[in-house]
């Protein structure tokens, strides 16, 4: 039998359990699912505009967009290369490789992060965070919109 490997909050077997455990409650799956997702993009949202640094309940941790500068060479064992993205777009117009500096932000690249550290909860160092599509492509998108974004997102120590 095959190990489950993705954890949803909003999937059917969440919502049994919490009918399960709190069965005065009377909800359908439809409107306790609406009631995660609105969560969650309050959460994401109140992130996005603020770039705090958000504890979670439960002694999940703490989530922010971390900000940092990627090394432009790396050497591992001796060798040298190149540690940028590649942009592929150009990259297939001239025919030859080239690479995302990100200049409109400086040079920052920017992304969700999970600070496991402030996480209380046992085998914490087991699970990792994948954050959905959209929030990952809602990061470019304020970028984009506003140049002050670039500048409330802080470089957090990790």
């Amino acid at each position: 039998m095959r190990a489950k490997v993705d954890w949803r909050s909003s999937s059917k077997e969440n919502y049994i359990n919490f009918k399960r455990s709190n069965p005065d409650i009377k909800i359908e799956y439809d409107v306790w699912k609406k009631i995660i997702y609105a969560f969650n993009e309050g959460f994401r949202d109140h992130i996005l505009n603020t770039g705090e640094k958000i504890k979670m309940p439960f002694g999940f941790g703490e989530f922010s967009i971390i900000k940092k500068k990627r090394k432009k060479i790396k050497g591992i064992d001796g060798k040298e290369f190149i540690n940028l993205p590649i942009d592929w777009k150009k990259t297939k117009e001239k025919g030859k490789v080239i690479y995302n500096f990100n200049y409109h932000t400086e040079g920052y690249f920017f992304g969700w992060y999970w600070f496991k550290r402030t996480a209380f909860f046992k085998n914490s160092d087991l699970w990792y965070f994948k954050p959905y599509r959209v929030s990952s492509r809602l990061i470019a998108a304020y970028l984009e919109k506003d140049e002050m974004y670039q500048h409330i997102y802080v470089e957090w120590k990790i």
